[in-house]
């Protein structure tokens, strides 16, 4: 099956758990891009499934890759979709609202399958303004984005895409 995975970093972690998710999909047997928001081509309908993520920002993700997330969700009714997000606050006794539950929601409501919940990865270290450290990825959280990457290729293997 043919994806796209189109991601939104801030300091680079997102893009490198898109780049590990797209390594996973591949070792399932899937062929995927992954772009940057910026680079996201128009959806096309020979996509089999789209993954769509992004780095938490207050308020959850920003407005960029929300309305990507609603181009894609509009133009490819019913396809395949899983969502990510990096954040800072995940490790925290109350995280923030996380980029993936927002571009979760938004495909899942205009009428794509979701593959999984949202994939949270979590940054150690991170302080908030006016400390603001950027947090490192923990590679335990790459492996499990490299595990969702898999885990999501195994289940598209048995979702034929229906147009």
């Amino acid at each position: 099956m043919k994806g796209l995975i189109v991601y939104q970093s801030w300091w680079g972690s997102c893009q490198k758990i898109a780049e590990t998710i797209g390594a996973g999909l591949a070792e399932s047997g899937h062929e995927v891009d992954v772009v940057p928001v910026d680079q996201a081509p128009s959806p096309d309908p020979a996509l089999d499934f789209v993954v769509i993520g992004a780095a938490t920002r207050w308020p959850g993700a920003r407005p960029k890759i929300k309305r990507c997330a609603k181009k894609y969700a509009k133009a490819l009714p019913g396809i395949p979709f899983a969502a990510f997000s990096t954040g800072g606050t995940l490790f925290d006794e109350k995280p923030n609202t996380q980029a993936s539950e927002l571009i979760h929601d938004i495909l899942e409501q205009d009428g794509l399958k979701p593959l999984s919940g949202p994939l949270k990865i979590g940054l150690e270290g991170y302080k908030p303004p006016p400390k603001l450290e950027k947090g490192a990825l923990p590679d335990s959280e790459i492996e499990r984005a490299r595990d969702f990457g898999r885990e999501i290729g195994a289940r598209l293997a048995g979702t034929p895409h229906s147009a």
